[in-house]
């Protein structure tokens, strides 16, 4: 069984998944390509660097350690932009058969993430104007 490349929504076989801490539950099919895009949009400089990859293919398995970097300067999900920056580490389980990723299954500190981008309290009290803003601009 040959390694799929993730290059895109096309590596994806028919039905398959992505789930993680930030998709707040499994996408398919053009959800996966919405949040694609939402996360790039949110944080334009977003950088993934490999630290590590298992592959088992035997069993259709690839492990991927990664260390993810960004600056929130867009939108993502309600929230306006930050400006905050992140540096966070995971692990993204991917299940592949011949017809591409049946499954990608992210692990990551959600409260790190938001701590980092300053959504936590009482750090996110500082962010309230640059949040008001934000959501003033977004209904106009």
């Amino acid at each position: 069984m040959e390694q799929p490349r993730l290059r895109g929504g096309d590596a994806f076989a028919d039905g398959g998944t992505v789930s993680d801490p930030a998709t707040e539950g499994t996408l398919s099919g053009e959800e996966i390509k919405e949040w694609v895009e939402e996360t790039t949009e949110g944080f334009p400089d977003v950088r993934f660097e490999v630290e590590r990859r298992v592959a088992d293919h035997d069993k259709g398995l690839l492990f991927v350690e990664w260390t993810m970097y960004g600056t929130r300067d867009g939108p993502f999900g309600p929230l306006p932009p930050t400006g905050q920056s992140v540096e966070m580490n995971g692990v993204d389980v991917i299940a592949f058969s011949d017809d591409g990723i049946t499954s990608i299954n992210g692990f990551f500190d959600m409260t790190d993430f938001k701590e980092q981008l300053g959504l936590t309290f009482p750090a996110v009290l500082g962010q309230l104007p640059t949040l008001a803003v934000g959501a003033i601009k977004a209904t106009l």
